[in-house]
């Protein structure tokens, strides 16, 4: 297979007082690109030099690829062209806290966990922790659409970012939105650029909605041997007075059983209540389901081990994220069973019921096998309204089975916005969906 070739131009030609630092091997790998290939990473200091270095390489038709510290390189398509790794590790720092206004405005190279153990201090968070959380910056992650468990209560970085601050790939430096949760004046750009991929332009400054820390957490593991059953307790829960901050469905086919996560982030009264609610919900259901009860550290804990499962990959494995139509999910996990078992791959999954999305994972030692095994999981979403996208596996996996699928929605109208920003085509050449 050919590889990509990458330039190694000098980008001190670019921005003079730039840092330039030299690309790691599992950087190439993510891209697609040869280990002796030349890869540098510029690190601008400042958004001028940004700027600066985006208008030169536009002018000298150099490809610029986006990036974090680099933990979600892999996801996307592998670049057409590849010249430059435009980093924001050294654009960090907070720039605003609004502690009153419940709002915040950082710079996108800002380690995630820092701004997560600043607003603990202040006694906030930002309720979205994907499982790449601990090892991104903020940038990264919005640029990707990362999102966790929590999404079913707080929502996803389309929901809480109100403002950024973002660098067209001519130099041109724009604002979208505002500092205040209650912006409503003119287009909703903010939302152009949460999982672009670094494909329009290169966020340099994020403002936030952050959300006051839950006084008393609790959850409810709900262990049952079908998967029917911890469905339709999750549907009895979403239709009654609850307000679930986790409805994850997990299967634990090693155990045989499927376990459901129901989160609650509330006062002490109001979590308990929805405890013994819960309870009553599946005591008048005819099936035969375990509870384990979680509180506060150990919800947390939870938590943390969620994400360390869900963000492990291995060479013999893929990982992909899907999305559905609520009312389809039970029917298409237990068909993404079948088609897994038939073919003798092993299936793990975690599902957001009260959203519709879910990540899988695909393990197998016939390469063959997992390829076949991750189409038909993508034609059967695909049928229901829904979509599948391939977020990690081997090179040549992930050509054989393609990142995006044939997702056609709206894709006339991204290029159209890719060709008006970007028309010279220098951001993430062919990473997005169609090309974009």
């Amino acid at each position: 297979m050919n590889k990509p070739e990458a330039v190694g131009p000098d980008l001190h030609l670019l921005a003079q007082s730039c840092v330039v630092t030299e690309c790691s091997d599992e950087m190439k790998k993510s891209l697609g690109l040869s280990y002796d290939a030349e890869l540098p990473i510029a690190e601008p200091g400042s958004e001028a030099e940004v700027s600066e270095i985006l208008r030169n390489a536009q002018e000298r038709g150099l490809a610029v690829i986006p990036t974090g510290l680099g933990s979600q390189l892999f996801i996307g398509e592998n670049p057409q062209r590849t010249d430059i790794l435009l980093s924001s590790r050294q654009l960090t720092g907070i720039v605003e806290h609004s502690v009153g206004d419940l709002t915040m405005t950082v710079r996108a190279g800002t380690p995630y966990s820092e701004i997560q153990s600043y607003l603990r201090e202040h006694g906030q968070f930002i309720p979205i922790m994907p499982p790449t959380a601990d090892e991104s910056t903020i940038g990264g992650l919005i640029g990707t659409a990362a999102s966790g468990p929590e999404r079913v209560l707080y929502g996803s970085w389309r929901d809480n970012v109100i403002g950024l601050r973002v660098v067209y790939p001519n130099g041109n430096i724009i604002r979208t939105g505002g500092k205040v949760v209650k912006n409503v004046a003119g287009y909703d750009m903010n939302k152009l650029f949460v999982g672009s991929h670094g494909s329009l332009g290169f966020i340099s400054e994020v403002t936030l909605r952050v959300r006051p820390y839950p006084k008393h957490r609790e959850m409810i593991l709900a262990h049952s041997k079908r998967l029917e059953d911890l469905t339709a307790l999750a549907a009895w829960v979403l239709a009654s007075e609850c307000i679930p901050s986790w409805l994850e469905l997990t299967n634990r086919p090693s155990e045989g059983l499927y376990e459901l996560a129901i989160g609650c982030d509330e006062v002490e009264s109001a979590a308990r209540y929805q405890a013994e609610r819960i309870r009553q919900l599946a005591s008048a259901m005819d099936s035969q389901v375990d509870y384990v009860h979680l509180i506060h550290e150990e919800m947390e804990q939870y938590g943390l081990e969620h994400r360390t499962e869900w963000k492990q990959t291995a060479p013999d494995s893929l990982l992909l994220k899907a999305a559905c139509p609520i009312p389809s999910m039970t029917d298409l996990l237990s068909l993404f069973e079948r088609e897994a078992s038939s073919r003798n791959v092993s299936l793990d999954y975690t599902a957001s019921l009260g959203v519709g999305t879910l990540r899988i994972r695909l393990r197998s030692n016939d390469p063959s096998a997992l390829v076949e095994t991750a189409q038909l999981l993508r034609q059967s979403s695909e049928q229901r309204g829904g979509y599948l996208v391939l977020e990690y596996g081997e090179e040549s996996l992930k050509k054989d089975i393609g990142v995006w699928g044939t997702m056609q929605s709206g894709l006339s109208i991204m290029k159209g916005i890719k060709q008006t920003i970007d028309p010279a085509c220098i951001l993430s050449p062919g990473r997005f969906v169609g090309g974009c």
